[in-house]
């Protein structure tokens, strides 16, 4: 037997009687004993433990060929274009490297870390069920796995995967972290705080720590802890700004004009350390507009706003120009999708529209009824669209959109109603998902899911685009940051729905927002009879829901409806020059 029979990775036992498997075991052995951190011949001896049934000696091996990969210099090269975020040329060379060596689990590995970072999770997915398929005890790749498995979608999975190694390695903060994350995508913010919490224990001096766990908190209607757990963190960093941004946004009342001067000085000292000035300014802007001193309050949130820029660049003509190829791929009168859903499923309705439109007050009212769920901002469309985008290509996701047969559509309906049923926590027949930002994929919405209800929350465009802008959003929106740009993302939205709404007659109630707040119980009845779904008086007491919120409407939809917001551009009025002209025929007085 040569050294080429035993040196295959694995592939040395393929189709060979008990007798030659021991005999390639034995040989592999031998050579260990010259050349003990040779990986190859590490895997040949798992590969014949495996095919001998001996499945701890298989592991074994094959977690000794992973650790002693690390000198292969193919992914030592890798391992430094990682290093460097050169992912695309991290994975050209361990995907060249695996041509030749199939099952060098340390490769698969790191090329499905790779793919997690270039944001195709899906495709890696089979990469990390080999290596734990064969290497179960491998820390990183079931770490690896679960990540993936969350971005995309599939929650109930990763929360499968990771807990009961997360609760037998409680000090292990990495997966602690990643039990946090996937609670609170779950919607679970009671199990995020508690894995928070844990965080805490485990680093009880860390202001980044402490401020997730005031997040988690504040999401759980907890404001009192919320409150506690961000001034933990300022004491432990006083010039922490996402500690004081927390703070003001939750309830800037609670400002004193010594924090006001405390923000101030923190500004001064981290003003050269972006993400913190950012948060700082943000923080200024809310406690001088809680004073209305509009100008100086205008000057923090243009201030943050610019920064904001320079870690989101954007052009509004990418948004004009993906409108245009969606009106255009869909035509004048789109073919409506032949495939029935099954009636046993529950239903979606989707809150669409501008961020702070008021997604989250219509959401709490439907949560208050007894056959609908409120489910928050699912990311399992945009998931979904990123997906077809990465087969089709940027300038064809349209025209692919648009070409999905009806087997396509109905699969991905199916994919989508089954992700979210993962969240519920009710057998309720109605689901909401009120990620505002659907209304970008409302033509694969349409014909993916023709039982869906649709409500397209609409606000003043003035109103609307300066809430926009005073916002430091958690998820990236980068439109929010230039008056202009916004202004033209409001006309974007517009045109969109609008013609949407003509092309699937029916499909979409536009509901407004400043009628709900005047004439709350016959506007919510009218949006009910809509949707099809039988009103109930006990929607108009959304304030008293306990549920959980995670969006910066959080403390508003816990009181009463009022009126505060309406009109609140007019005290910035000498400044929003750009946003009135950007805005056109949708700004009005």
């Amino acid at each position: 037997m040569n050294e080429h029979d035993i040196v295959t990775n694995g592939n040395a036992t393929s189709g060979k009687s008990e007798a030659d498997i021991r005999s390639v075991l034995a040989e592999a052995q031998g050579r260990l004993k010259q050349s003990p951190s040779d990986p190859r011949l590490l895997r040949t001896a798992a590969a014949a433990h495996r095919e001998l049934g001996e499945a701890a000696e298989a592991q074994q091996a094959e977690i000794a060929a992973i650790h002693h990969s690390s000198a292969v210099p193919a992914l030592t090269k890798a391992a430094q274009q990682m290093t460097a975020q050169e992912f695309g040329e991290a994975s050209r060379i361990l995907a060249e490297h695996l041509q030749h060596e199939p099952d060098d689990l340390a490769a698969l590995t790191l090329s499905a870390e790779a793919g997690i970072a270039l944001g195709v999770a899906y495709k890696v997915l089979p990469m990390l069920e080999k290596v734990l398929s064969r290497a179960p005890g491998f820390l990183r790749a079931r770490i690896l796995y679960a990540n993936a498995l969350m971005l995309t979608d599939r929650l109930t999975d990763a929360l499968r995967v990771i807990q009961p190694v997360a609760e037998k390695r409680r000090d292990d903060a990495e997966l602690v972290n990643l039990l946090s994350r996937i609670h609170t995508e779950r919607g679970d913010y009671a199990a995020a705080t508690k894995a928070n919490r844990e965080l805490v224990r485990l680093d009880p001096r860390s202001p980044d720590a402490l401020t997730n766990l005031g997040d988690s908190l504040r999401f759980d209607g907890k404001r009192e802890e919320a409150t506690e757990a961000y001034r933990s963190a300022i004491a432990e960093d006083p010039c922490h700004g996402r500690a004081w941004w927390s703070l003001a946004d939750l309830d800037a009342s609670v400002l004193t004009a010594g924090d006001v001067t405390q923000i101030e000085q923190a500004l001064a000292q981290r003003g050269d350390q972006p993400e913190h000035a950012g948060n700082l300014h943000f923080a200024l802007g809310i406690a001088h507009d809680a004073q209305g001193a509009a100008e100086q309050a205008f000057a923090q949130f243009a201030a943050g706003n610019r920064l904001r820029r320079l870690a989101q660049p954007y052009d509004a003509h990418d948004i004009t120009s993906q409108v245009d190829r969606y009106l255009g791929a869909l035509g004048d009168d789109p073919e409506p999708s032949a495939h029935r859903p099954d009636p046993a499923e529950p239903v979606p309705i989707f809150v669409l529209g501008m961020p702070r439109a008021g997604s989250t007050l219509v959401e709490r009212m439907l949560g208050q009824h007894s056959g609908i769920e409120a489910l928050g901002e699912l990311s399992i469309v945009p998931h979904m669209v990123d997906r077809l985008r990465q087969d089709a290509g940027e300038d064809k996701l349209e025209q692919a959109i648009a070409g999905l047969s009806d087997a396509a559509l109905a699969n991905m309906g199916q994919w989508y109603v089954a992700r979210a049923k993962e969240r519920m926590k009710t057998n309720a027949g109605f689901f909401v998902d009120k990620l505002h930002m659907n209304w970008r994929h409302l033509p694969l919405i349409l014909r993916m899911l023709p039982q869906a209800r649709i409500i397209d929350i609409r606000r003043d465009a003035m109103d609307c685009c300066w809430s926009n802008f005073k916002t430091l959003f958690a998820r990236g929106h980068p439109a929010a940051s230039d008056l202009s740009d916004i202004g033209l993302f409001y006309g974007d939205y517009v045109r969109q729905t609008d013609t949407l709404s003509r092309r699937f007659p029916g499909r979409i109630h536009l509901q407004g927002y400043e009628a709900l707040v005047d004439s709350a119980e016959s506007e919510t009845s009218s949006m009910f009879s809509a949707i099809d779904i039988p009103f109930e008086p006990q929607v108009l007491e959304f304030h008293l829901s306990k549920e959980p919120v995670a969006t910066a409407s959080s403390e508003q939809v816990r009181k009463p409806l009022n009126r505060k917001g309406i009109s609140a551009w007019k005290a910035y009025g000498p400044w929003l020059g750009p946003l009135r002209d950007a805005l056109g025929e949708f700004a009005h007085d």
